[in-house]
C-alpha cells in the first residue's frame, strides 16, 4: 500500500489539473509505447506490405510517414488524457503553438506543413530524380518531418528544407517520365562537307547506347545551328532512356567520344580558334631599309 501512495504524490498543478507521479508514469509510459508502434508501422507498411501488395516506394513512403504521424499524435492526446488534460479544449493547445510559433518556431512550422503537403501531392515522391535552383541534382532519399534527403549522384547527402519545395522552383526529372531530350554541341572545320556530317553522325546516332527509338516523333536529330568564326557548328538532339536521364554528365562524355571517333574516322577536321592578321601600314621606325648596292 505504500507503494502505491507514492504513486499518488503530486509532482505539480498545472491550472486545475494535479499532475502525480503515477500519471506522469504512465502518460511517459503511452508516449514511449506509442513512439515504438509508430516506428515499427512505418517499417512494416515500407518493408512487408508495399511488396506484397506492389505499392510503389514513394506511395509506401507517404503511407508509412502519415501512420507514423497519426500514431504519435493519438499516443499524445492519450498521453494528455492521463496527465488529466481536457483534450476536447483546445484552447490550451492552441496558446502553447502560438507562443512556441512566436519564439521563433515559424519556420520549423512552415517545413512540418510542407512535408505533409509533398506526401501527399504527387509532384515530388521518393525516388524522383529532381534538380534544385542551384544547378544540384540527385534522388529524393527521404521526406521527413523538417526536411527532405536528396542523395547526389556524388553519393551525397543534402538536406533541403521542406519548404523550399513550395517556394522555389524544382526540377522533376522523373516526374510523368524518366526519358529527356539532351543537347550534344560539337563542331567541324570550314571546308567540310556539311551533307556528309549530317550523313555519318546521323547513322552514328542510332547506335548509341540508352537512346529511344520506340518513338517516331523522338528520334536522333541533328541540327546545323551556327557558322561560328572558326567552325561549322552542330547539335546532335537525341531522347535519352532511364537511367542514362540521371548521369547527364555521364551521358554528354559518351556520346561526346562517338561523335568525335566518326569525325576523325571519317577524315574531318576538328576546328580550333584561328586569328588572321593583316597589317595595312608599317611604322617608320619597324622599316628596314635596303642597303645600297
Amino acid at each position: 500500500m505504500n507503494e502505491f501512495s507514492q504513486m499518488d504524490v503530486t509532482i505539480f498543478h498545472a491550472g486545475n489539473i494535479t499532475i502525480t507521479l503515477g500519471s506522469l508514469v504512465a502518460a511517459l509510459l503511452v508516449l514511449t509505447v506509442g513512439y515504438w508502434i509508430s516506428r515499427k508501422a512505418r517499417l512494416v507498411i515500407q518493408k512487408v506490405l508495399a511488396p506484397r501488395f506492389k505499392i510503389d516506394r514513394s506511395t509506401a513512403f507517404a503511407l508509412g510517414t502519415i501512420a507514423f504521424y497519426v500514431i504519435v499524435i493519438v499516443t499524445t492526446m492519450c498521453a494528455l488524457s492521463i496527465l488529466g488534460f481536457d483534450i476536447s479544449n483546445l484552447a490550451i493547445v492552441a496558446g502553447a503553438l502560438s507562443v512556441g510559433i512566436g519564439l521563433g518556431l515559424q519556420s520549423i512550422a512552415n517545413n512540418f506543413v510542407s512535408g505533409l503537403l509533398l506526401l501527399f501531392d504527387s509532384s515530388i515522391k521518393v525516388g524522383d530524380y529532381v534538380e534544385l535552383g542551384d544547378g544540384s541534382r540527385g534522388f529524393i532519399e527521404q521526406i521527413r518531418v523538417r526536411s527532405t534527403i536528396i542523395r547526389t549522384n556524388d553519393d551525397i547527402e543534402a538536406i533541403v528544407p521542406n519548404s523550399h519545395f513550395l517556394s522555389a522552383p524544382v526540377i522533376n526529372w522523373t516526374l510523368s517520365e524518366a526519358s529527356r531530350r539532351m543537347h550534344i554541341p560539337f563542331g567541324v572545320a570550314y571546308g567540310s562537307d556539311v551533307d556528309k556530317v549530317f550523313d555519318v553522325i546521323n547513322a552514328m546516332a542510332f547506335g548509341l547506347p540508352d537512346v529511344k527509338l520506340d518513338d517516331p516523333e523522338r528520334m536522333p536529330r541533328l541540327w546545323f545551328t551556327e557558322m561560328a568564326e572558326s567552325s561549322l557548328n552542330f547539335e546532335l538532339i537525341v531522347w535519352v532512356k532511364s537511367p542514362a536521364t540521371m548521369r547527364p554528365r555521364g551521358t554528354t562524355s559518351i556520346f561526346l567520344r562517338a561523335i568525335h571517333k566518326t569525325l576523325v574516322d571519317n577524315g574531318f577536321e576538328i576546328p580550333f580558334p584561328q586569328r588572321d592578321v593583316h597589317i595595312r601600314t608599317v611604322p617608320d621606325t619597324l622599316r628596314t631599309s635596303t642597303p645600297p648596292s
